[in-house]
């Protein structure tokens, strides 16, 4: 016997005895599943095994070993029973091969050596033999066609859990390659949504600077050198609420001054406007203001600066606000800029 042969062996004995580790068990049931002929050295061994128990041919500690793996199970004891069963009958053949059949007892002496003779001649004796033989070769394949078929059975199970095991694996893999796709598709969209929210900040702060140094030493409603043009416009509910106002920018002209009327129901200690497209893209914004009241009502003043008006219809929407925070829309207001092409920028 090779060593590799010999370590095999020992690897299948191990096995049948439950002393093998994870590691083995794996690699024998992997190799039964695939190679029929070590699935045949394997149910040979464990015949071996199971005989060597019953016929008492094992040590203390390998009965011990033995008994915890084969007779925890209804099948193990089952193939234990059968084997006790076949040993006996075993016994009972050789016994009955040994004991001399009853003699009648005659008067006659010649006639009692006669028929001891006869019993006891060579040919009688392999009669016996051949038909113990017979019996043991039929029980003995009686009992591997009962193993085969166990086994058999054991190994389509075995198939089965491993198929189902191998799904589950590849749908949580699917499933978890799913959901990594969806993270990275989620933090670019957050990512995406954070540049742009800095670009408008920048924007926003870009035009508050232009506006603090346009009317540095100045009111917000008096631009220096009075370089502005002027507009009034009444509050709408909606875009088409009447015809907007236009507001025509001439040459040379770098603000503008716009009076937002307001409801005279509304009364708010300070506001907020912003100044969006006809698309609804943010362009300009500006909080901190203050109404005044005039002959012909309140108003909010604010300063644009032209170079934030380019042609188009404009939509500004007026927050009432306390404690620099946004509060609620108090009025909406339309009006379409025409700036002059030739206006210094």
């Amino acid at each position: 016997m090779t060593t590799q042969s010999a370590k095999e062996e020992r690897t299948m004995t191990r096995y049948l005895l439950g002393a093998a580790t994870d590691e083995e068990c794996v690699d024998v049931e992997e190799r039964f599943l695939r190679d029929s002929e070590y699935l045949d050295q394997l149910r040979a061994m464990e015949c071996e095994i199971i005989d060597d128990y019953v016929g008492g041919g094992m040590t203390a500690a390998e009965r011990r070993s033995f008994e915890r793996r084969a007779l925890a199970s209804p099948q193990g004891r089952e193939q234990v029973a059968r084997a006790r069963k076949f040993h006996a009958r075993l016994d009972r053949i050789a016994a009955e091969g040994r004991k001399p059949a009853p003699l009648i007892s005659v008067p006659r002496e010649s006639l009692r050596e006669k028929l001891r003779a006869r019993l006891f001649t060579p040919a009688s004796l392999s009669r016996y033999g051949m038909a113990a033989a017979a019996l043991l070769v039929l029980l003995g394949g009686f009992w591997l066609l009962r193993e085969e078929s166990i086994l058999r059975r054991r190994i389509s199970e075995l198939a089965a859990e491993h198929d189902i095991a191998r799904r589950n694996e590849k749908e949580l893999r699917e499933r978890l390659a799913a959901q990594r796709s969806e993270a990275q598709q989620l933090t670019s969209q957050l990512e995406n949504g954070r540049r742009q929210l800095a670009a408008e900040r920048s924007h926003n702060d870009r035009m508050q600077r232009e506006i603090r140094d346009l009317s540095a030493g100045s009111s917000p409603s008096t631009p220096p050198n009075g370089d502005f043009v002027e507009l009034a416009l009444a509050s709408g509910i909606e875009r088409n609420y009447g015809e907007p106002r236009k507001l025509r920018i001439p040459t040379r002209v770098r603000m503008v001054k716009l009076q937002l009327e307001l409801d005279p129901s509304v009364n708010n200690r300070g506001y907020l406007v912003e100044l969006n497209t006809a698309a609804g893209a943010q362009v300009w914004a500006q909080g901190e203001l203050t109404a005044q009241q005039t002959d012909w009502g309140r108003f909010v003043t604010l300063m644009i600066p032209t170079r934030a008006l380019p042609a188009g219809e404009y939509e500004l929407i007026l927050r009432g606000s306390t404690n620099d925070r946004k509060g609620e829309v108090v009025g909406y207001y339309y009006f379409t800029a025409s700036p002059s092409d030739a206006r210094k920028r």
